[in-house]
């Protein structure tokens, strides 16, 4: 585990380094209401200046969370980008133009429009209790498929996300720092997988435990593509957050059976999850030099990958998910230290898992921005 004052330590170096722009989505409320907290309560008057995007759909709660933001940091400038529905890519776009136009339309002060940090948190609560096709498979139901052709969750956890991701990379390969993206969901939680099935179309298939395991494999694989394509650039980080208690437990979507029980089980659990305040410092602590982008190759010195930078402050680089260290994609726990590469991944690599996951969501990609429905 990294301490929690070596996190807090190097949290305080990153908001001193230079001005950081942020983007969260799913930012107005749980894990990612916890880390845009964190952010504003580390730089508060002292850093070196903060532009955060709140990207969320309760226009209410984001006007709170802007309003303690101020508090905390009167530096900062905060601004809310309303989203409709988050499964549709239609919408991300649609996010994704907004924040690219704000960003660079307000730049007049020399610095470079860009995105320093990306944290996606949304459907980070993935229960959902409406059958899709009718048809119950599990105790909790799988939830419909989209207009645009993808099952609900996992667009929200897997092609909603790479999508912000991908439309965003011009901002984000124009940070300095590199750029950091954290995704918040399962790392570590693969199970069965499906190769000629990825989108989970087959109803033996579908389950809350495959839509997991498939999310997290293909989550890795794309991430490690970016990582290998923009050497120095971005750096990726798939994170378990572990249970932090939020609101979502209190989702409207949820059963009222459900939420009375959790309510009634909360002061019980409490003791085993991630503290609110922690949480937000540890998930800010995943946008710190301790998980580097991957290292650009330098043949003159024959300057290894992770070698340059064994240890940043207290903390000692990251190993990534290729096995390699400083490697740019990164799975992790909740505390901060990475899961270790299973063995599975090396043969799956082998088969060229990796090229079909890129070219099967760039497909999804290309389809519903042609207007189509995805069916692969």
């Amino acid at each position: 585990m990294v301490q929690i004052d070596a996190v807090r330590s190097c949290n305080s170096t990153l908001i001193n380094t230079q001005p950081l722009v942020a983007v969260f989505v799913g930012g107005t409320s749980g894990i990612g209401e916890n880390t845009i907290r964190a952010l504003a309560t580390n730089h508060s008057d002292q850093g070196k200046g903060l532009r955060l995007y709140i990207v969320g759909r309760n226009v209410d709660a984001a006007k709170k969370i802007i309003a303690e933001c101020v508090r905390l940091c009167p530096v900062g400038q905060f601004r809310f980008v309303q989203a409709g529905d988050l499964a549709l890519l239609k919408d991300v776009d649609r996010v994704c133009s907004e924040i690219t136009r704000i960003e660079e339309d307000q730049n007049t002060n020399g610095e470079p429009a860009r995105v320093d940090l990306l944290v996606m948190s949304q459907a980070g609560f993935p229960l959902s209790f409406q059958p899709r096709n009718g048809i119950l498979f599990s105790f909790i139901s799988p939830p419909p498929e989209t207009k645009e052709g993808l099952d609900m969750l996992m667009s929200l956890l897997y092609y909603s996300r790479m999508r912000f991701v991908m439309n965003l990379l011009p901002l984000l390969l124009a940070s300095p720092l590199p750029a950091h993206i954290v995704s918040v969901y399962a790392a570590g939680k693969e199970g069965k997988l499906f190769p000629e099935d990825l989108s989970l179309r087959a109803s033996q298939h579908y389950g809350q435990a495959n839509v997991r395991s498939h999310v997290t494999y293909m989550t890795t694989l794309f991430m490690e593509t970016l990582a290998e394509r923009h050497p120095g650039q971005l750096s990726l980080v798939h994170v378990f957050p572990s249970v932090v208690i939020t609101d979502a437990f209190y989702n409207a979507g949820l059963p009222t059976w459900f939420k009375l029980t959790f309510r009634l089980a909360a002061p019980i659990l409490r003791p085993f999850t991630v503290p609110p305040e922690e949480n937000g410092q540890r998930i800010l602590f995943l946008a710190t030099p301790r998980y580097p982008a991957r290292q650009v190759t330098d043949s003159e010195t024959t300057t290894k990958r992770g070698e340059a930078s064994a240890h940043h402050g207290d903390a000692e680089v990251a190993v990534g998910t290729d096995g390699n260290r400083g490697s740019g994609a990164y799975a992790c726990n909740s505390d901060g230290e990475t899961i270790p590469l299973k063995g599975t991944y090396r043969k799956l690599r082998e088969e060229g898992l990796a090229k079909k996951v890129w070219d099967h969501t760039i497909k999804a990609f290309d389809d519903i921005e042609a207007g189509g429905v995805f069916t692969g």
